[in-house]
């Protein structure tokens, strides 16, 4: 069972995916001119499945609405 989000929470969940998703567009902007090193692949690895639990949640969230 999942709890409910309060507003603070879901602002901050949405405030982490916007800066997720703009640092893998920024990942792949760069990686066109640039090979990401492993490192930088196991972040951007890192990040996807971040992004992906925080849409679960947001998910879940929505549809207890």
């Amino acid at each position: 069972m999942t709890r409910r989000l309060n507003s603070q929470q879901l602002n901050e969940l949405s405030d982490e995916l916007a800066s997720l998703m703009k640092q893998q567009s920024d990942a792949r902007l760069m990686e066109v001119f640039v090979r990401m090193s492993e490192q930088e692949i196991k972040a951007f690895d890192l990040r996807t499945a971040r992004i992906s639990q925080i849409h679960v949640i947001l998910s879940e969230h929505d549809a207890k609405r």
